[in-house]
Protein backbone atom coordinates (compact mmCIF):
# COMPACT_ATOMS: atom_id res chain seq x y z
CA UNK A 1 0.00 0.00 0.00
CA UNK A 2 1.06 3.21 -0.92
CA UNK A 3 2.52 5.83 1.79
CA UNK A 4 1.06 9.39 0.19
CA UNK A 5 -2.03 9.12 -1.51
CA UNK A 6 -2.10 13.41 -2.25
CA UNK A 7 1.16 15.77 -2.45
CA UNK A 8 0.64 18.89 -2.58
CA UNK A 9 4.42 21.07 -3.73
CA UNK A 10 4.80 24.65 -3.03
CA UNK A 11 6.56 26.56 -6.25
CA UNK A 12 7.68 29.69 -6.62
CA UNK A 13 7.53 30.02 -9.91
CA UNK A 14 8.22 33.78 -10.39
CA UNK A 15 11.38 34.45 -8.34
CA UNK A 16 13.35 31.55 -7.53
CA UNK A 17 12.40 28.41 -9.25
CA UNK A 18 11.65 25.44 -6.97
CA UNK A 19 12.59 23.01 -10.17
CA UNK A 20 13.94 20.76 -7.49
CA UNK A 21 10.92 20.26 -5.28
CA UNK A 22 8.85 19.91 -8.37
CA UNK A 23 11.17 16.99 -9.40
CA UNK A 24 10.87 15.26 -5.69
CA UNK A 25 7.25 15.58 -6.00
CA UNK A 26 6.89 14.07 -9.47
CA UNK A 27 9.38 11.14 -8.44
CA UNK A 28 7.58 10.45 -5.32
CA UNK A 29 3.91 11.07 -6.70
CA UNK A 30 5.36 8.36 -9.57
CA UNK A 31 6.61 6.19 -6.69
CA UNK A 32 3.46 5.88 -4.37
CA UNK A 33 0.67 6.15 -7.19
CA UNK A 34 -0.38 9.71 -5.44
CA UNK A 35 -1.78 12.78 -7.08
CA UNK A 36 -0.42 15.90 -6.80
CA UNK A 37 -1.31 19.49 -6.51
CA UNK A 38 1.23 22.06 -7.32
CA UNK A 39 0.79 25.53 -5.75
CA UNK A 40 1.98 29.10 -5.89
CA UNK A 41 0.32 31.41 -2.98
CA UNK A 42 1.04 34.56 -4.59
CA UNK A 43 2.33 37.23 -1.73
CA UNK A 44 0.72 40.01 -1.57
CA UNK A 45 2.33 41.95 0.32
CA UNK A 46 5.94 41.51 -1.21
CA UNK A 47 4.22 43.23 -4.28
CA UNK A 48 2.19 46.14 -1.97
CA UNK A 49 4.64 48.66 -3.66
CA UNK A 50 3.87 47.90 -7.15
CA UNK A 51 0.38 47.14 -6.65
CA UNK A 52 0.40 50.88 -5.93
CA UNK A 53 2.05 52.21 -8.77
CA UNK A 54 0.78 49.51 -11.42
CA UNK A 55 -2.18 47.64 -10.74
CA UNK A 56 -2.07 46.21 -14.48
CA UNK A 57 1.93 44.86 -12.98
CA UNK A 58 0.36 42.74 -10.50
CA UNK A 59 -1.80 41.25 -12.87
CA UNK A 60 0.39 40.70 -15.16
CA UNK A 61 2.48 38.43 -12.37
CA UNK A 62 -0.56 36.66 -11.68
CA UNK A 63 -0.69 35.67 -15.28
CA UNK A 64 2.73 35.11 -15.63
CA UNK A 65 2.40 32.61 -12.41
CA UNK A 66 -0.20 30.65 -14.01
CA UNK A 67 0.90 30.31 -17.07
CA UNK A 68 4.48 28.85 -15.60
CA UNK A 69 2.19 26.62 -12.87
CA UNK A 70 0.77 25.16 -16.37
CA UNK A 71 4.11 24.60 -17.79
CA UNK A 72 5.07 22.76 -14.68
CA UNK A 73 1.71 20.70 -15.01
CA UNK A 74 2.69 19.71 -18.59
CA UNK A 75 5.72 18.87 -17.65
CA UNK A 76 4.68 16.49 -14.76
CA UNK A 77 1.75 14.96 -17.03
CA UNK A 78 5.06 14.13 -19.19
CA UNK A 79 6.93 12.80 -16.38
CA UNK A 80 3.89 10.37 -15.97
CA UNK A 81 2.09 11.85 -13.60
CA UNK A 82 -1.45 10.94 -13.89
CA UNK A 83 -3.43 13.37 -11.43
CA UNK A 84 -2.04 16.27 -11.32
CA UNK A 85 -3.81 19.90 -10.53
CA UNK A 86 -2.34 23.41 -10.36
CA UNK A 87 -3.35 25.81 -8.26
CA UNK A 88 -2.38 29.54 -7.92
CA UNK A 89 -3.70 31.14 -4.59
CA UNK A 90 -3.18 34.58 -2.87
CA UNK A 91 -1.69 35.56 0.36
CA UNK A 92 0.88 35.21 2.80
CA UNK A 93 2.51 31.57 1.24
CA UNK A 94 2.99 29.93 4.55
CA UNK A 95 -0.44 30.20 6.26
CA UNK A 96 -1.80 29.48 2.91
CA UNK A 97 0.08 26.36 2.36
CA UNK A 98 -0.25 25.10 5.81
CA UNK A 99 -3.93 25.99 6.43
CA UNK A 100 -6.07 26.73 3.37
CA UNK A 101 -4.15 24.64 0.93
CA UNK A 102 -4.12 22.43 3.40
CA UNK A 103 -7.46 22.00 4.21
CA UNK A 104 -8.72 22.33 0.79
CA UNK A 105 -6.96 19.31 -0.52
CA UNK A 106 -6.00 16.86 2.37
CA UNK A 107 -2.76 16.16 1.35
CA UNK A 108 -0.32 13.49 3.31
CA UNK A 109 2.67 15.23 2.43
CA UNK A 110 3.46 18.93 1.40
CA UNK A 111 7.11 19.10 -0.50
CA UNK A 112 8.24 23.27 -0.14
CA UNK A 113 11.91 23.89 -1.65
CA UNK A 114 14.41 25.63 -0.41
CA UNK A 115 15.09 29.18 -1.89
CA UNK A 116 18.11 31.26 -2.63
CA UNK A 117 19.20 34.76 -2.67
CA UNK A 118 21.64 36.14 0.50
CA UNK A 119 22.64 34.48 3.27
CA UNK A 120 19.99 36.47 5.59
CA UNK A 121 17.07 36.08 3.15
CA UNK A 122 17.75 32.16 3.30
CA UNK A 123 18.06 32.23 6.47
CA UNK A 124 14.47 33.89 6.55
CA UNK A 125 12.89 31.44 4.58
CA UNK A 126 14.06 28.46 6.15
CA UNK A 127 12.19 29.77 9.28
CA UNK A 128 8.78 30.25 6.87
CA UNK A 129 9.74 26.36 5.99
CA UNK A 130 9.71 25.94 9.46
CA UNK A 131 6.34 27.57 10.07
CA UNK A 132 4.73 25.55 7.35
CA UNK A 133 5.80 22.24 9.03
CA UNK A 134 4.70 23.36 12.26
CA UNK A 135 1.30 24.74 11.27
CA UNK A 136 0.53 22.09 8.99
CA UNK A 137 -1.88 18.87 9.91
CA UNK A 138 0.42 17.07 7.72
CA UNK A 139 4.17 15.54 7.33
CA UNK A 140 6.13 18.58 5.90
CA UNK A 141 9.60 18.03 4.10
CA UNK A 142 12.05 20.94 2.69
CA UNK A 143 13.53 19.96 -0.19
CA UNK A 144 17.50 21.06 -0.95
CA UNK A 145 17.64 23.09 -3.96
CA UNK A 146 20.96 21.52 -5.02
CA UNK A 147 22.03 24.38 -7.07
CA UNK A 148 22.46 26.23 -3.52
CA UNK A 149 25.28 24.16 -2.39
CA UNK A 150 27.72 26.55 -4.30
CA UNK A 151 26.37 29.60 -2.60
CA UNK A 152 27.04 29.19 0.78
CA UNK A 153 30.04 30.03 2.40
CA UNK A 154 29.80 27.50 5.17
CA UNK A 155 28.32 24.22 4.92
CA UNK A 156 25.14 23.20 6.39
CA UNK A 157 24.40 21.18 9.11
CA UNK A 158 20.73 19.60 8.86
Amino acid sequence: MSRYKQILVGLDVLETPSYDAFEEACAMALEHGASLVLAFVFDEHRYANLQRIDPKGVRHLKEKAGYRLQAYKEEAELKGVTDVEAVVDAGVPEKRLARHLCFTYSPDLILVGETGGPAFERFLRGRRSRTVASKAACEVRVVRNSQLASLDAYPRTE
